[in-house]
């Protein structure tokens, strides 16, 4: 029985591992599609927010006679400025995301296979199996049996 639950196990570890990774790029798929979808939610709502902001500025100024003047053009430039940090910053944090999520899943990945050559490990007898492997000697041919020189002469 022992062989057999051995082969048992080490086949229900190769298959869990396979359907866990599956399931982790599954999962890691669908968390960029969140994270791409809040980036674009977000950079629309920053760019609404600056066309508004635009908007009002540009109004301020046409009520107050100063739509040719230096101020409004650096406010609106500074509008803009802001505008494209944001934006910036927002890719940024994206693609961190996506790289973090990257390599929670190399990590899981690695240790299920590490999880599945512990399996393999105490499968094969642990350390009592590796004692055993190494230990053997290895065989040697068998040997003639001497002859003395005495015996050849019929001593």
């Amino acid at each position: 029985m022992g062989p057999v639950a051995a082969v048992i196990g080490a086949v229900a570890t190769v298959g869990g591992t396979v359907l866990q990774y599956g399931a982790q790029r599954q999962a890691a798929k669908a968390a960029r599609k969140q994270q791409e979808l809040n980036t674009q939610r977000s950079n629309r709502q920053a760019i609404r927010e600056a066309q508004l902001r635009r908007a009002e500025a540009l109004a301020a100024a046409s009520s107050m006679g100063a739509l040719g003047g230096s101020a409004i053009a650096g406010g609106l430039g500074s509008l803009g400025s802001q505008l494209g940090s944001g934006l910036g910053f927002s890719s940024q944090m994206s693609s961190l995301s996506a790289d973090i999520e990257k390599f929670q899943q190399k990590a899981a990945m690695w240790g299920a296979v590490a999880g599945m050559g512990g399996s393999l490990f105490q499968a094969g007898g642990g350390f009592d199996g590796l004692s055993t492997a190494f230990n053997k000697q290895p065989k040697q041919a068998p040997q003639p049996p001497m002859v003395s020189h005495a015996a050849r002469a019929g001593f």
